[in-house]
């Protein structure tokens, strides 16, 4: 097995970049100083780890900086976002979030090549992004280094037979940090990702049940207006056996005494289809549960106005027979979401 570590002799010039989105996650200064190819036919993937900016963050796009004239244009390549699920920092539990298929351009100066990912891949905390290609063996610098960053273990490669490589099984491919191809051999890779810090955002004040139970609102996947996944959102800790609604608008937050509680979204509002909240049966409970996919109503093209770049705020409104009319409902807290591609 062959690893070559090619210094780079000279610099065409310095590092460029787009406008960035909210977050920027970059560990290099623009400028690489050596690289790494490999030297016999394989999948070759570089890739290294970075922490989001809070607890959660939506990537948007990887950018990856090419030596030019090295591998030609129009190679395939794949780029690759993985949850690192322990923040441990290492890839052998690391899970698969994306993986986006894009071609090489043509390159001429030293200057990240941004690559957007079709839908947001949603990581928490700890994270990887890298790139995998495949080499016939004769392709020169394929991955970038920076050697002035003072990090170290944070840039990883993985290698595997020509088309066998799995980015959803880094730890059937042979991987480790490139520290171990020998002394001197340390740095960063010339990797960055863009987050848009529009995750789903929780907020406001929900109204306590007359079992004084506090309703919940939660969300599961990432809002977008192509991807076939689901983006749930679900009313928890609500009474059983009551039926409710989630309404929404995208008009921005709201702070409104409503019925005895808060209403947490802006007019003009609108209404999803009534469900129940079903849960155990008998005695009055807060078992109830409401689910209601949300890019499975985009899908619909039941309302026009939710494309890609809009805010979307819900809220969930249920019945609460306990409390006098007019204020026998139940109100959960709020959520805030931005609908990606």
């Amino acid at each position: 097995m062959q690893r070559i570590l090619i210094p780079l002799l000279a610099f065409l010039g310095a590092s460029s970049t787009s406008a960035w989105a909210t977050n920027q996650y970059a560990l290099d200064d623009g400028l690489p100083n050596s690289g790494l190819t490999y030297g016999i036919p394989a999948d070759y993937c570089w890739f290294q780890s970075f922490t989001t900016v809070g607890a959660t963050d939506a990537i948007t796009s990887v950018q990856v900086m090419w030596q030019p004239g090295q591998i030609p244009a129009g190679t395939t390549v794949h780029l690759c976002v993985w949850e690192d699920p322990n923040n441990d920092r290492d890839p052998a539990d690391a899970i698969l979030v994306r993986d986006v298929t894009a071609t090489v351009p043509n390159v001429n100066s030293y200057t990240y090549t941004n690559y957007p990912l079709l839908a947001p891949a949603t990581v928490n905390g700890g994270f990887f992004i890298g790139a995998f290609l495949t080499t016939d063996g004769s392709l020169g610098t394929i991955s970038l280094l920076d050697y002035n960053s003072g990090l170290s273990g944070r840039a990883w490669f993985a290698t595997d037979a020509p088309n066998f490589f799995d980015p959803a099984q880094l730890s059937s491919a042979f991987y480790n940090h490139i520290e171990i191809l020998g002394a001197g051999i340390h740095g960063v890779f010339l990797l960055r990702a863009e987050g848009s810090g529009t995750t789903p955002a929780v907020y406001c004040n929900a109204k306590v049940n007359s079992l004084g139970c506090t309703p919940q609102i939660s969300s599961l996947g990432v809002p977008s207006a192509s991807s076939g996944a689901g983006f749930l959102i679900q009313g928890s800790n609500v009474r059983n056996l009551q039926n409710g609604i989630l309404f929404y608008g995208t008009s921005g937050r709201a702070s409104t005494p409503f019925l005895g509680g808060t209403l947490c979204v802006q007019a003009p509002l609108r209404r999803t289809a009534i469900q129940n909240s079903g849960g155990s049966v008998g005695t009055a409970n807060c078992t109830g549960i409401y689910h209601f996919d949300f890019n499975a109503w985009i899908a619909s093209g039941a309302d026009p106005m939710l494309v890609a770049g809009v805010t979307v705020n819900c809220q969930f409104y249920s019945r609460d027979p306990a409390f006098p009319p007019p204020n026998n409902i139940g109100l959960t807290d709020a959520l805030e979401f931005t609908i990606g591609l």
